[in-house]
């Protein structure tokens, strides 16, 4: 009997003193000078020119282009069976500076063995019919990329949450134009070989980019694509001056570097977003008193896991409460003056007249994290992004793969104006300065290293074109050396030996 009389006096003592302790705390203002020295590192950056805020950014676009949109996205159906034109090395190397032309092989070799019965090459007639099933759609699609600019409705509110759909079409699309020509300058329909190559070039040209890194890395992949299929709509004869002039001006009207620090700006807008929504959750513990008292009177020494729980989680909340009301605001002016450093860091990368000069300068080939004094969630979810991205670049920072995009429209721009010379001329000039000004207003030099590209004239009456690289040493102009048996679609971080050094028009095999 006293037992239980000490046992429920016990319970009674205790029950008042854990409800207080675990009972919500409501989080009230807390006045503190740190909200307004937001305000007034926010009202400067604007006054400055610089964009803080999501409401900044607007990527609606008009109807006309909303139009072309659906059209675009209409051609590139969800297929999950049969081959696809991602199997196909547009670019197949021979040797040290030879490729394939490929329109000219009996049948084609596909880079995945999955499809069709585990055999690494396709026969034409099955090409055709893969590529011919979507055939009005793809037609549709080279007209709308071919009639002016090409933008995609977002909403900028949902920041770096963005959903960016169309750049699995941009993708595919402009790998499955790249075969389309192959297929066309096959079977001899040069009309049709010239619409599909204007088209995927329009699709890498006219595409107004929004300012996310990944919609950038997606459209320097695709120069890469068109780049190899220019060079194997080239190794035939019969273009007109004409349209070659046309292929040459959509070149020389790209620029890779012009929306970069726009898209600095809305990385950091984005953050900024984030921290300002963190600022109005509210983190609370409670458990139900009625759910304690049961507990507590079936088992008194559940009353203590209770206790522990409830303690940790009034530290936990404490903390996070502490940190929203004075550390968010910490964390906020920091990454409102972080990401105006990394804009101009930019501003001024992209004014560098070659890489060379371009990778001495801070923030260009090092990955520059945010730190937060209190190691907050948004400074773990940033740095996660960072390393993300870091991996798609396959070892190569986001610079860089703007140089080589660069590096490549400077060798079109050449490659066409010396064919253009070719059908005027009869054969290629033996320098590239013979090409100004009847064909260039001035030779574009190396984006790499600020020097002329490297050319030479073949035996057979090609000629050789390429650029130094990333690692600006000239290497002779080879074709980066891979392991037998792995393919392009492989590469990653832990193949950095396939990313190669220089960047070639090869000689044809």
């Amino acid at each position: 009997m006293k037992n239980h009389l000490a046992n429920c006096f016990w319970k009674v003592a205790v029950l008042p003193t854990l409800t207080g302790a675990v009972a919500a705390v409501p989080v009230s203002h807390v006045e503190s000078v740190r909200p307004q020295l937001v305000a007034e590192v926010r009202q400067s950056l604007r006054e400055q020119g610089f964009k803080t805020d999501l409401a900044d950014f607007n990527f609606s676009t008009s109807p006309e282009l909303r139009a072309r949109e659906a059209i675009l996205k209409a051609a590139v159906p969800d297929r999950t069976s049969g081959p696809s034109p991602f199997q196909i090395n547009l670019m197949e190397p021979v040797g040290t500076n030879f490729a394939i032309v490929l329109w000219k092989q009996d049948s084609l070799k596909l880079e995945s063995r999955s499809w069709p019965a585990s055999k690494n090459a396709i026969s034409w007639d099955v090409f055709r019919r893969m590529l011919n099933e979507d055939q009005c759609a793809l037609d549709a699609a080279c007209t709308a990329a071919m009639s002016g600019p090409i933008a995609f409705n977002l909403s900028a509110s949902a920041g770096s949450a963005m959903l960016l759909p169309h750049l699995a079409v941009l993708k595919k699309l402009t790998q499955t134009l790249g075969c389309r020509v192959l297929l066309d300058l096959h079977d001899g329909n040069q009309a049709a070989a010239w619409t599909n190559l204007m088209a995927a070039t329009c699709l890498v040209t006219a595409w107004e980019t929004e300012p996310m890194e990944i919609s950038h890395l997606i459209r320097f992949t695709d120069t890469k694509v068109v780049f190899n299929t220019t060079w194997q709509a080239l190794q035939t004869n019969g273009w007109s001056d004409e349209q070659l002039a046309r292929l040459q001006q959509e070149w020389e009207s790209a620029n890779f570097f012009t929306n970069l620090p726009e898209t600095i700006a809305f990385e950091g807008a984005s953050a900024v977003a984030l921290c300002q929504q963190g600022k109005q959750e509210v983190s609370e513990f409670k458990i139900p008193f009625n759910e304690f008292f049961i507990v507590s009177l079936q088992d008194p020494r559940e009353i203590w896991l209770q206790m522990r729980d409830a303690w940790y989680a009034t530290q936990s909340r404490q903390s996070y409460d502490q940190y929203r009301r004075y550390g968010m605001y910490d964390d906020e002016t920091n990454l409102l003056l972080f990401y105006r450093n990394r804009e101009i860091e930019v501003r001024n990368a992209i004014q560098a007249r070659s890489w060379m000069q371009m990778r001495e300068l801070p923030g260009v080939t090092n990955q520059i994290y945010f730190h937060s004094k209190y190691g907050s969630p948004l400074q773990a979810m940033m740095n996660m992004h960072r390393i993300q991205l870091a991996y798609q670049l396959e070892g190569i920072s986001f610079m860089g793969r703007a140089a080589e995009a660069e590096a490549r429209r400077r060798i079109l721009i050449t490659a066409i104006a010396l064919q253009r010379y070719r059908e005027e001329y009869g054969s290629y000039p033996d320098t590239l300065a013979k090409l100004a000004p009847e064909f260039l207003k001035a030779v574009p030099p190396d984006f790499m290293d600020g020097h002329p590209l490297r050319y030479r004239l073949a035996n057979d009456g090609h000629f050789f074109l390429y650029s130094v690289g990333l690692n600006c040493a000239d290497d002779g102009g080879k074709f980066p050396t891979r392991p037998k048996g792995v393919q392009d679609w492989q590469a990653g971080p832990g193949n950095a030996h396939l990313l190669g050094t220089d960047i070639l028009w090869p000689l044809p095999d």
